[in-house]
């Protein structure tokens, strides 16, 4: 079926269900009740009208919710009236979002209750200015970015998903989205407007209510009989954790989306054999790779069964090379192939050369789906216009990310600026760290960062989170460092120089879950001179 038709923008996707699908459940809420698509168009409507009495077309206006079934008439309430929506978290990374963007206004749930109350309604049959949203990033590696997407990048990114989800699922025809990720991420965002597109249904679910029992999200799956879902890696491995299989039901999951970080062959394999029980399928996951900048979607297209996993020479990686080697490999998950009409190229992000096949570098994309830039930032040219040496003028966006092609498909290492060269070897830290995770129960599901270390940054230092009280006696502590340093040391053949030791909850990581790098740095000098960490 084509869901696109005639239609230019994303204003039209809302009037067309509204029209046609007016009964038809469009988003619910636990505690919060259900909208139709046609009481979601009558409230995006008098929001419009409420917000026309005050800005103009092209005027920022913040929407700050938690998750609520409103969020989504009032993100269409603006687009009704010609604004630039900028979905941000409510607190204070909302409010330093809200004053970077120069919002002329703050839309919250209350709000949306006066416009209704009002009635004062819109009529449009399409967006009237071109750009859709201001998309912040999640600020892993820097201050946080504001992306700017247009009405067409995201109808073009819609089709893209809609390609991808058609290699994997190509059976399903009625869409029931189920999510715990937040509006303001940009692939929780993606999947509620994937949900518009389709017509279909989001059932939503707080990121705390998740967060407090993983098996909410399993289990509101097989309640809904949801077909389409998503999530980072790390929260697979919790439900693996914490989720028993015999109290679900998954047979009707089509795709589950693995991105936002790098996937782990483990946990995509742990996964599937867990929750085999409760019909869960190896081809459901979808390990994939996007970004903001990019809308969000860019490559994870899988026509043949499950994901695939090659194992690569593990000093060859560290090296810059990728070369297949079976049997004692690391193993690697493949992020499928771009989707059509988007290039993806490897290159040297010193000399913009392309890399030959199997060479590491890093990932440049063109394509009718990348933003026009970032928001108040000189670097956006730099970033979203880079030319390749040798090649025509055509502009690519410097992705940021590390990785390579393999058989026409697209791997992804990790970020270019976490890159970590130690004892002669190029490192991603995520690596370690999942190997420091793996090496010890108490360490097992807590978080860590690995960071540079020492005056030339050539040592590498450990901060991690235990699940016991701190501090920890000599003998104990002795055990858990030794434990650490043999499973690195035997996995990536490098020694971490020094280990820091912290509770739970003292790692700065951005609103997604990302380790914040440059605040982790920091908070380790701090230790080691025992300041406080502002």
């Amino acid at each position: 079926m084509n869901y696109f038709g005639e239609l230019t923008d994303v204003v039209q996707l809302l009037r067309r269900n509204a029209d046609e699908y007016p009964d038809r459940p469009a988003i619910r809420v636990s505690g919060q009740g259900m909208l139709t698509w046609s009481e979601v168009d009558v409230r995006a409507r008098m929001v419009g009208g409420l917000l026309g009495r005050t800005i103009v077309p092209g005027d920022r206006v913040v929407l700050s919710f938690d998750t609520d079934v409103d969020f989504l008439s009032a993100l269409f309430g603006c687009w009704y009236a010609g604004a630039v929506a900028v979905p941000v978290p409510p607190g204070r990374a909302g409010e330093r979002a809200a004053h970077h963007a120069g919002a002329s206004m703050v839309l919250t749930t209350e709000d949306v209750g006066i416009a209704v109350a009002n009635k004062l309604a819109v009529t449009p049959d399409r967006a009237n200015h071109h750009l859709a949203l201001i998309q912040y990033t999640s600020g892993s590696t820097g201050a946080p970015k504001g992306v700017q997407v247009t009405h067409r990048n995201y109808m073009q990114n819609l089709r893209m998903l809609d390609e991808f989800y058609r290699s994997i699922a190509p059976h399903v025809t009625d869409l029931h989205m189920v999510c715990w990720l937040p509006h303001f991420h940009d692939m929780g965002f993606a999947l509620l407007m994937y949900t518009v597109l389709r017509a279909g249904t989001a059932t939503l679910i707080s990121p705390m209510s998740f967060l407090k029992d993983p098996s909410v999200w399993l289990r509101t799956i097989g309640e809904v009989g949801g077909n389409l879902s998503a999530a980072p890696n790390f929260a697979f491995d919790l439900c693996i954790r914490r989720v028993p299989a015999e109290i679900l039901n998954l047979t009707s999951m089509g795709v589950i989306l693995n991105a936002a970080e790098p996937v782990r062959p483990d946990t995509v394999e742990r996964f599937a054999e867990h929750f085999e029980p409760a019909g869960f399928r190896a081809e459901m996951m979808a390990p994939c790779y996007g970004l903001a900048e990019a809308t969000v979607f860019a490559s994870g297209v899988r026509y043949d069964g499950r994901p695939r996993m090659v194992r690569f020479h593990r000093g060859a990686l560290q090296t810059g090379f990728a070369v297949e080697e079976a049997g004692t490999g690391r193993p690697l998950v493949s992020c499928g192939r771009p989707a059509d009409g988007l290039v993806a190229r490897i290159v040297n992000p010193s000399t913009r050369v392309e890399c030959g096949p199997g060479e590491l570098g890093e990932i440049w994309l063109h394509g009718p789906n990348l933003a026009e830039g970032y928001w108040r930032d000189d670097t956006s040219p730099a970033v979203f216009a880079a030319q390749m040496s040798g090649f025509d003028d055509t502009p690519y966006l410097r992705t940021g990310d590390r990785g390579f092609h393999w058989r026409g498909e697209l791997f992804v290492t990790g970020r270019l600026a976490d890159l970590i060269e130690a004892d002669g070897w190029l490192l991603q830290p995520e690596d370690i760290e999942h190997t420091v995770e793996r090496s010890t129960q108490l360490l097992h599901g807590r978080r860590c960062a690995i960071v540079p270390y020492g005056p030339k940054s050539d040592r590498l230092a450990l901060l991690a989170e235990v699940r016991v009280p701190l501090p920890l006696d000599g003998q104990q502590r002795a055990e858990l460092e030794s434990a650490i340093r043999e499973a690195v040391t035997i996995e990536h053949d490098i020694t971490i120089a020094e280990i820091r030791l912290v509770p739970t909850g003292t790692i700065p990581v951005t609103t997604s879950g990302k380790v914040q790098r440059v605040k982790a740095r920091d908070l380790v000098a701090a230790i080691d001179t025992e300041e406080p960490v502002r």
